[in-house]
């Protein structure tokens, strides 16, 4: 597969400022039903200038029984602005999902995937032991990264890559439980895809900061880079103070996290893209908690200043299922 993205100018980068913090309930938490999280191609784009703001010129700081996956689609944004050269040629689906315990399920989670036409998945929540690459049914892989043989199982992370572009891949670095990434060819240029699943509380979250910073850091110059999981973070929709981090599309809770989410966002040009499109609360909360009736959105798709020209959706999908106890 060939996939040629056009070179983009990197907007300037986002000044923090305060935020009136909006800390989680209590209660009995559950995911949302399909909580996948999909970035995908299939439609055109439908984020609006308005929706996302202009780049800021200010300085910035150094650099759940509902369940269902989120999708993000990357492509060709036809009738927006001037013609250019087609920067894809074929639209690229990806997608974030927090699994809860993979063990045993990966022939039911390639089912899925394909039948949302999804070509890389990042994973949360996999329960992995060790590292490694796993070759599953009709020539998926799977690249994890988990907790060492012996500990208890908990947290870990995955990359589900497609048949058709495993080929491409380049190189694997499972870094630790919270944190993996590769690099796969991407027609003239390389991208570098990282799977994260974020900590639950604020006070280890610089912590997993520092960790996604050095896998940014190490990537070559000039990849494009495409983050996916369970931030578990809340990042509101202060689109005026966080310009071209997120839009005003999104939930309004802001926490701690997700203000160290967005400091860090700004400080590697990235942009939270579930914020920059508009849908139904359905296509968008990702999290519930049953006891207040709150929801949120805490699985996200997070991409570099030059892929995000070419992102045409962000949605949560509803009705994908894993045997999985909740």
């Amino acid at each position: 597969m060939e996939i040629k993205p056009r070179t983009v100018t990197s907007p300037r980068l986002a000044s923090p400022g305060p935020h009136p913090g909006a800390s989680p309930g209590v209660g009995a938490c559950r995911r949302a039903p399909g909580g996948r999280v999909f970035v995908c191609g299939t439609r055109t784009a439908t984020a609006q200038r308005k929706d996302v703001g202009p780049p800021s010129r200010r300085p910035t700081t150094r650099r759940k029984e509902h369940k269902g996956p989120v999708q993000c689609i990357l492509g060709s944004s036809h009738g927006r602005g001037p013609r250019q050269p087609k920067p894809w040629t074929k639209n690229l689906a990806f997608g974030t999902w927090n699994v809860t315990s993979l063990g045993g399920k990966e022939p039911e989670l390639v089912r899925e995937v394909e039948r949302y036409r999804l070509e890389i998945v990042g994973l949360a929540s996999t329960h992995s032991l060790g590292s490694g690459t796993q070759l599953l049914e009709r020539g998926w892989t799977l690249f994890f990264s988990g907790v060492p043989h012996g500990e208890r199982h908990w947290a870990g992370v995955g990359l589900l890559i497609a048949p058709q572009l495993s080929c491409h891949v380049l190189e694997f670095s499972p870094v630790n439980e919270r944190v993996v990434s590769l690099c796969l060819r991407a027609g003239d240029r390389c991208l570098t895809v990282v799977s994260a699943y974020g900590p639950n509380g604020s006070v280890d979250y610089p912590t997993f900061s520092e960790t996604l910073r050095g896998v940014l850091e190490g990537a070559p110059t000039g990849d494009s880079i495409a983050l996916l999981g369970d931030f578990n973070a809340h990042v509101g929709n202060d689109s005026d103070t966080w310009r071209g981090v997120i839009g005003r599309n999104g939930p309004p809770d802001l926490n701690s996290s997700g203000v160290l989410l967005l400091d860090f966002c700004a400080s590697h040009s990235l942009s939270i893209t579930n914020t920059m499109f508009k849908h139904k609360g359905a296509h968008q909360y990702t999290w519930y908690q049953d006891t207040l009736g709150r929801r949120s959105m805490i699985d996200l798709v997070v991409v570099s200043s030059n892929l995000r020209p070419h992102v045409l959706d962000t949605r949560m999908k509803r009705g994908a299922e894993l045997s999985t106890t909740w």
